[in-house]
């Protein structure tokens, strides 16, 4: 069975088209359906259907940026009001549309050049000769880490990153400290940096990471500068290339 997802900011319009759709391709299984450019990329990307029906002008990405962003081999089809020069460019690339107001002798055409498993080749080249400037998709966020798994001996302690005290490279794993937590993960500093919330945590040194709601103070004595936690734990050097981020403190 075929699959495919339908996007549109248009309610009717993706009712319209998948009612039709179902109409001339009974096998045809919809898979979702997306009303902007960014959950139309998600969805692809998760979902991985056949065939992508994309509306040209969509809030969020166009149905160009989603195109040209695609990662994964999700044939597309335009769904468009462009005019006959437009359309002609489209034409002489093979990559295939179907004109708004629906037409159902064109989506007749574009259904059976699907089932036939036609490749729609060319985008880039089409996109070029319409003359649109397609800008990069936005990176998918990221997935902030809240709770770590941590070893501790032969136990796992389960903690959340607000309520860890400091983080410290140690060979192949990160030493964890925290509230009745002292442990090891698999992350490296770099890992845990890029999926830790922003401006919550400080490196004193290339090794180590403190929570700063965790700071009581930071002590200076000439050119060293130490970090005292608000609970019981000997004080953190600081680095003198990062002194820099406590001096306000």
């Amino acid at each position: 069975m075929s699959t495919a997802i339908l996007a549109d900011d248009e309610p009717h319009m993706r009712a319209a088209l998948r009612e039709q759709l179902l109409a001339l391709w009974p096998g045809l299984r919809v898979l979702g359906e997306a009303e902007d450019g960014v959950a139309a990329l998600a969805m692809i990307q998760a979902l991985r259907p056949e065939i992508a029906f994309l509306d040209i002008r969509m809030p969020g990405l166009s149905g160009l940026q989603v195109a040209h962003a695609l990662t994964v081999g999700t044939r597309v089809v335009f769904v468009t009001a462009f005019d006959n020069h437009a359309l002609q460019a489209f034409e002489a690339n093979a990559v295939d549309y179907v004109l708004k107001p629906l037409v159902t002798e064109r989506l007749a055409r574009v259904v059976a050049k699907l089932q036939q498993g036609a490749p729609l080749q060319g985008l880039t080249a089409a996109l070029a000769q319409l003359g649109v400037a397609v800008a990069p998709a936005p990176e998918p966020p990221v997935e902030r880490l809240e709770w770590l798994h941590v070893a501790v001996g032969k136990e796992v302690c389960m903690l959340h990153v607000d309520d860890v005290y400091f983080f410290e490279a140690d060979s192949k794993y990160t030493r964890v400290v925290g509230e009745g937590c002292d442990g090891l993960i698999r992350h490296s500093l770099r890992q845990l940096s890029d999926r830790l919330e922003p401006g919550q945590y400080l490196q004193t040194h290339r090794s180590t990471l403190v929570n700063r709601r965790h700071i009581r103070a930071v002590h200076r004595h000439g050119e060293v500068m130490e970090i005292e936690l608000k609970v019981d734990l000997p004080r953190l050097k600081v680095s003198l290339p990062n002194h820099h981020l406590f001096r306000a403190m």
